[in-house]
């Protein structure tokens, strides 16, 4: 009897929806949407676990993506306002998580060295050959040491917001332009939070993704903000020799906000020097800050999909991929990158 009146239950209110609407049902999805990607696992030999991500067409081309300072696996997120975008380039995004962080145990022997081992397993169980390397503020140097690692490999190299080497004896411990995020682990929503005149709040829900992203860092493993991961991140950016870039051909794209005042010590030009046989595309932004990752993350994305040779510019309302030698002056009213800024 009770399976009847839930029956008839059922038949009246469709009925009611349709004769109300009069019109039939809306379309109806055949996929969830997306929430972000999932953190995948895979068991290191020693016993600990690696965290990963994954996410794009398996069959597109991979980038290895490194996150800024002290942050998870799952900063990727950061960059999912252009996800739509990204995939229609092919563009597959691979991301590993760094020591201490997130929902990575802590292990104060491992080195910058670690990591990139790390990485190569991941790529090794995903069957990537080939891929690019994508990394912004203190993931720069990591990101070096994969390049250096692996240059047979190599489709390109992108470097933002970030300096060939953020070390030096001198800029150690309490030292380190760095040191200055320590005190604020336990406040998320300042250990990442953007001026207010910062590009990053055109885009809706940006800033509140970077506030997770901090909670997700210092919190999620149990951590309860215990400075050990970032304090030991620190030191390797002050102790890690910088790698022998020799053997390094692919090309290299720069990314800098001229007024980065964390990029200050270091002219953009010196990366000719830190990858001397490769051919390396200065794109420089005077008046940015150290959010150019975002802001001009849609001339990232198409520069590793293959088209490094353009500009993205937006005129007279219009999106133009302009040869990179014809933009200099934009005239009133235009922009770079997307018409969406």
């Amino acid at each position: 009897m009770r399976n009847f009146q839930y029956g008839c239950l059922v038949i009246g209110l469709t009925l009611v929806i349709e004769v109300a609407a009069g019109q039939s049902l809306p379309s109806l999805p055949d996929r969830f949407d997306h929430l972000g990607p999932t953190v995948q696992t895979l068991q290191h030999p020693e016993g600990r676990v690696i965290h990963f991500i994954d996410d794009g067409d398996p069959t597109g081309q991979a980038v290895v993506f490194t996150g800024g300072l002290g942050t998870s696996v799952r900063a990727i997120r950061l960059l999912d306002f252009l996800r739509s975008f990204r995939v229609s380039l092919g563009l597959r995004f691979i991301a590993v998580e760094r020591n201490g962080f997130g929902q990575t145990a802590f292990d104060p022997t491992l080195t910058m060295i670690n990591f990139a081992e790390d990485v190569e397993r991941v790529l090794e169980s995903l069957e990537i050959d080939r891929f690019s390397v994508f990394g912004i503020s203190g993931g720069g140097p990591y990101t070096a040491q994969i390049a250096a690692r692996n240059s047979a490999r190599l489709l390109s190299v992108h470097m933002a917001a970030t300096l060939p080497s953020l070390g030096g004896r001198n800029r150690c411990g309490a030292n380190s332009p760095g040191a200055i995020y320590r005190p604020l682990l336990a406040f998320p929503m300042q250990y990442f939070g953007f001026p207010s005149d910062s590009a990053i709040h055109r885009v809706p829900g940006l800033q509140d993704t970077a506030y997770d992203e901090g909670a997700r860092a210092h919190f999620l493993g149990g951590q309860m903000a215990d400075p050990a991961p970032l304090d030991h991140e620190l030191n390797l950016y002050c102790q890690t020799t910088p790698p022998d870039n020799d053997a390094v051909r692919a090309p290299v794209y720069v990314y800098a906000g001229l007024d980065d005042s964390l990029l200050a010590s270091m002219s953009p030009a010196a990366w000719q020097e830190v990858y001397p046989n490769s051919e390396v595309t200065l794109r420089t932004y005077p008046g940015e800050g150290h959010d150019v990752q975002y802001r001009h993350l849609d001339q990232i994305l198409l520069d590793l999909a293959g088209f490094g040779d353009r500009t993205l510019v937006c005129q007279s309302g219009q999106p133009r991929l302009l040869p990179n030698n014809t933009v200099s002056d934009l005239a009133e009213g235009d922009q770079l990158g997307l018409c969406a800024w």
